[in-house]
């Protein structure tokens, strides 16, 4: 059973949306306990990192996080829920990250329009056993920070600069575009990141005889 966790940061109703089309079984959670006991976690996120980082205190979630990743649990982050799992964000210079995968998340740019919002070309920077190749598809993004490419970017995109679409570091995997609204391309992405997390994917119906 998948965790989305829900504290009150990230735009669950099209996320929610996509699993319900991809028929996996998901349960939202304010606060730990709510969640399920096992199966992956899933952060998403959506508008400043240090109100993000704050409501994820408040509800019980920045402490529980690590420790359950470091049990083994794996963890999806997406957009801002990605961002949350590094070490900080220029956006926030005084605010921590969870610090689950290395770097600072810095502003887009130079020389672009920012926010970045729209549809960007990825490419695979390092092969990950849980995605295939992208071999230059396009996904749809809405932010203004990214990470810059390190040995755990998985899929690069560029907008201005170089950073960090996908991200992934033991079971700890990131998504700075937004799977949900990346149509097919993007649904597969996030059944084959989840599939690979643990998720129970439906088997596909046998064809009428």
């Amino acid at each position: 059973m998948i965790t989305l966790i829900d504290y009150g940061a990230g735009n669950l109703a099209s996320l929610e949306g996509a699993l319900d089309r991809l028929g996996l079984e998901y349960v939202r959670a304010e606060r730990p306990d709510q969640g399920a006991e096992t199966g992956p976690l899933v952060l998403p996120g959506v508008g400043h990192f240090e109100t993000a980082q704050r409501a994820l205190r408040d509800r019980g979630w920045w402490r529980e996080i690590p420790g359950q990743v470091a049990d083994g649990r794996p963890l999806l982050g997406i957009c801002l829920g990605l961002q949350l799992l590094a070490e900080g964000s220029e956006e926030a210079p005084k605010a921590s990250g969870l610090s689950l995968i290395p770097g600072i998340v810095r502003r887009l740019g130079p020389g672009v329009k920012v926010p970045h919002m729209g549809w960007s070309q990825v490419q695979q920077n390092f092969p990950h056993p849980a995605l295939p190749d992208p071999k230059g598809g396009w996904l749809y993004f809405v932010h203004s920070y990214a990470l810059d490419l390190s040995r755990e970017t998985v899929y690069v995109a560029q907008h201005g600069r170089p950073f960090s679409a996908v991200e992934a570091r033991g079971t700890v995997m990131g998504f700075q575009a937004h799977p949900e609204k990346s149509g097919p391309a993007g649904l597969l992405l996030l059944q084959a990141a989840l599939a690979w997390m643990g998720a129970t994917v439906p088997a596909p119906e046998a064809p009428c005889n």
